[in-house]
C-alpha cells in the first residue's frame, strides 16, 4: 500500500500504567509504515492515580512524534477526551482508539482503503471479548441507541475508527461521557456523512481494569450506578436535541 502524506492517531489514556507503553509502542510501528508525517497523541486524565502519566511523559520526552494532552482532573470523561483529542490533530486523517491494546492496531490497514469514499470508517467488534455484563450491557446500550435515533451501524461505541477531522466541522461532540462515540455516529448520520463498518477483532484485557465496575460484595464485579445514569440523561438531552 502506497504511505499517506499524513496522519494523526490519539488514544484517551487513564490509569492505564499496564498498558500504555505497549499501546504507543504498537502504535508507532504502525504508523511509521502508513504515512510519511505522523503524530501519535495521548490524551492522559491528570486524576490518574497510577504510572500512567510518567510513563507517556517519559516516552515523549525522547519521541517527537508523541504529544501528550492533558485532561483536567475537573474535566473527567470519555467524551471530553475524545473531543480533545480531535482538537489537538494537526492532521486532517484522524484515527482513535482506545488504549488498553484490546484491539490490534495491524488491523487500521483494513480501514484505510475505504477512507477515499467515505467520512467515518467505524470498526465494529468481532467477537467481543468482555465479561458478560459488558456484553449484555452493550447489547442493550446499542439497541436502545439504534431505536431512539434511528442509525443502522452495530457497534456504537466501537473505538476503532478512521476519519477525516473536516468531519467535526459539520458536527460537535457536547457529551462528556462515552455516549460521544454514539453521538458522532447519530451526528454524522443526520448530517448526511458517508459511514462504512468494518469488522476488527477484540481481544481481552491483560492489564488494568475498566473505571465503569466495582466489586460487589468483594465477589464479582458490578457495573458503577452513577456512569450509567449519567449516560442515561445525556441520551435524553441527545433525543431532545438539546446537545
Amino acid at each position: 500500500m502506497k504511505k499517506l502524506k499524513e496522519i494523526s492517531m490519539f488514544v484517551p489514556a487513564c490509569n492505564e500504567e499496564g498498558n500504555i507503553e505497549r499501546m504507543i509502542s504498537s502504535a508507532l510501528s504502525v504508523l511509521k509504515r502508513i504515512a510519511e508525517k505522523y503524530e501519535l497523541i495521548v490524551v492522559v486524565y491528570a486524576g490518574s492515580t497510577d504510572n500512567t502519566i510518567s510513563i507517556a511523559r517519559a516516552i515523549a520526552a525522547k519521541n517527537r512524534k508523541v504529544k501528550i494532552v492533558y485532561q483536567p482532573k475537573g474535566r473527567k470523561g470519555m467524551g471530553i477526551a475524545l473531543r480533545m483529542g480531535f482538537e489537538s490533530a494537526r492532521y486532517n486523517l484522524l484515527f482513535y482508539t482506545d488504549s488498553d491494546n484490546q484491539f490490534d492496531l495491524e488491523e487500521i490497514f483494513l480501514l484505510l482503503p475505504h477512507i477515499h469514499k467515505f467520512d467515518i470508517v467505524a470498526g465494529y467488534r468481532i467477537n467481543r471479548q468482555d465479561p458478560g455484563y459488558r456484553i449484555f450491557m452493550a447489547d442493550v446500550y446499542n439497541f436502545l441507541i439504534r431505536s431512539l435515533f434511528g442509525v443502522k451501524e452495530i457497534d456504537l461505541d466501537c473505538a476503532f475508527r478512521l476519519c477525516r477531522k473536516e468531519v467535526l466541522e459539520n458536527i460537535s461532540l457536547n457529551c462528556r461521557t462515552g455516549l460521544a462515540a454514539a453521538e458522532l455516529i447519530v451526528k454524522a448520520n443526520k448530517s448526511g456523512l458517508r459511514i462504512k463498518q468494518i469488522g476488527v477483532h477484540h481481544f481481552s484485557r491483560v492489564a488494568g481494569t475498566s473505571d465503569v465496575v466495582q466489586p460487589l460484595f468483594g465477589l464479582i464485579k458490578f457495573p458503577k450506578v452513577t456512569p450509567i445514569l449519567k449516560v442515561l440523561k445525556e441520551i435524553a438531552l441527545l433525543r431532545l436535541g438539546v446537545i
